[in-house]
């Protein structure tokens, strides 16, 4: 009786170093791979080893003795991973199946125990039962492996997730989403399919803040809703077990979830955010953009191609205008008038009267001008 164990050699993050080095890189670093891939397989007897383009290969080992297959292929892959980091500028995971008559099962064993690279991380050998303890301690009645149940997620982000989305903020959305997939995926009792099935959850919730369509009793149209996430988009999600890919599938998922709202729409919140924190003496550039969901350069492009001025002019005017107002209809003193206009001091403000009015606060108050 002859035993089949596989052995599955991923490439970590390939999608992602792919995208910031280039294809060239990236075809020179696969020939180094499959190079050590080969070279660690060849001289085993009973090793058989094949490429599963672009970043994959397969290693079957066959033999009669199953616990002694499961030693050599647990050898095997450290090997392996040893000698694609030295020889690729990439590390690798090495997933194993359980031993199998057929040599079928022993690729599709391995490819679920590779499954749990999603929750597990790259780098590292991944062997059937520190894969799989919670599904392989509670099989369904069927005799299938079945998930934990009553788990929720440890966090939740809907009320931020909502703010972002309503601003548009496409990139602010996935980078959340991908924070909050890596903060589930830490979780102890965290499997693939519960992490994709939250995961999921959430973006029909993107999909239902984005979508403005009611039935006539006030809920949500799902058949319009569902439009916006094609079913095909749905199902990419339980092939990814790669969590760098989860994060640029996410980015460009959202990007057509999502559209992006008029530039006149942002400023228009930036500058009413302005007007309602400008007597914060540590308002910034940065908190207005993190407010609204967009980057400080494109709040300062706006401001320029807009208004035809600056962020900082803007708030500087907001600022000495509630001081103008202050110094003629109150007699606050100088320093209070300060504090209340955004300045941090009444030095402060007479450099910014000095710089912009022509005069001194004092100065101002006696002549009397009227704003």
């Amino acid at each position: 009786m002859s035993y089949a164990v596989a052995a599955l050699v991923d490439i970590d993050d390939y999608v992602a170093s792919s995208q910031v080095q280039g294809q060239v890189w990236a075809r020179r670093q696969l020939r180094r791979a499959d190079r050590a891939v080969h070279a660690a397989a060849s001289g085993r007897p009973g090793v058989t080893c094949r490429p599963q383009p672009p970043e994959e290969w397969l290693v079957l080992l066959t033999g009669a003795d199953p616990e002694a297959l499961m030693s050599e292929a647990a050898a095997l892959a450290e090997e392996v991973r040893a000698r694609i980091v030295r020889e690729t500028a990439w590390t690798a995971t090495v997933s194993l199946g359980l031993p199998s008559l057929a040599h079928g099962e022993a690729e599709r064993e391995a490819r679920r125990s590779n499954d749990y690279k999603l929750v597990l991380g790259g780098d590292r050998v991944i062997a059937p039962a520190a894969a799989r303890p919670a599904l392989t301690a509670r099989p369904s009645p069927g005799g299938a492996a079945c998930p934990p149940v009553g788990l929720t997620p440890p966090v939740r982000i809907e009320e931020e997730l909502t703010r972002r989305v309503r601003a548009g903020d496409r990139n602010g959305a996935a980078g959340l989403l991908a924070g909050w997939v890596d903060r589930c995926a830490a979780e102890r009792d965290a499997d693939p399919r519960t992490l994709r099935n939250w995961l999921i959850g959430q973006l029909l919730f993107v999909v239902d803040t984005v979508n403005r369509s009611r039935l006539a009793d006030g809920s949500t149209d799902w058949v319009e809703a569902c439009a916006r996430l094609p079913i095909e988009d749905i199902v990419t999600v339980g092939d990814i077990h790669e969590r760098s890919y989860l994060h640029i599938w996410l980015r460009d998922t959202l990007a057509r979830l999502m559209p992006p709202p008029p530039r006149t729409d942002i400023l228009a919140m930036a500058e009413a955010y302005l007007a309602e924190h400008y007597a914060d003496p540590g308002l910034r550039l940065a908190t207005v953009a993190e407010a609204v969901c967009a980057s400080p350069f494109y709040i300062s492009h706006l401001f320029a191609e807009e208004r035809s001025t600056t962020f900082l002019r803007h708030l500087t005017g907001l600022r000495l205008r509630h001081a103008r107002r202050l110094l003629t209809t109150s007699a606050l003193p100088i320093d209070v008038i300060a504090a209340r206009s955004g300045y941090p001091s009444a030095k402060a403000l007479r450099g910014a009267f000095r710089r912009h009015v022509g005069c001194s606060p004092t100065e101002y108050r006696r002549a009397g001008i009227r704003h």
